[in-house]
């Protein structure tokens, strides 16, 4: 079953992805469910033979939907995790009229990295509205911001 989704690229640019492989969650902006949603999305990415990918997956999940918990302005958290055409894509709508954004915090504070780890952690990231994303590179012969084949 497919499913389309909008997202932009590094630049900005709009665009619609055909994804083959997705699960959809929705649920009440509860603390518990950042658990559940992680361990759905992994096990949703061993199910695409993406294990690899699990533990950048995991808290890329976790970060977002906490953010959505926490900082949420609707009844419902809906998360997206599909995969196709080399990539993961990680969509999470927390309703929130603001946007997610990148804080510079002091090594005392307790929070406020989130963001940071997102972009840290992802290819791409970026907000739509209510809706927070990222992309994390699925094809074996792409590393980490280099779009040319990895000689082995």
């Amino acid at each position: 079953m497919g499913h389309t989704t909008a997202a932009r690229t590094e630049r900005g640019t709009p665009r619609t992805s055909p994804l083959p492989s997705s699960i959809a969650l929705e649920f009440p902006p509860e603390p518990f469910r950042v658990t559940q949603a992680r361990h759905l999305g992994v096990a949703a990415l061993r199910e695409w033979g993406l294990d690899r990918l699990a533990d950048t997956v995991e808290i890329l999940i976790s970060e977002l939907v906490t953010n959505a918990v926490r900082y949420g302005g609707s009844e419902q958290v809906r998360v997206l995790l599909a995969h196709g055409e080399g990539e993961v894509f990680l969509a999470v709508d927390d309703g929130a009229p603001g946007r997610a954004h990148v804080r510079q915090v002091g090594p005392e504070s307790e929070s406020g990295r989130g963001m940071a780890i997102v972009q840290a952690l992802s290819d791409a990231w970026g907000t739509d509205g209510p809706r927070t994303w990222c992309t994390v590179v699925a094809a074996d012969t792409v590393s980490r911001g280099d779009t040319d084949p990895v000689e082995p």
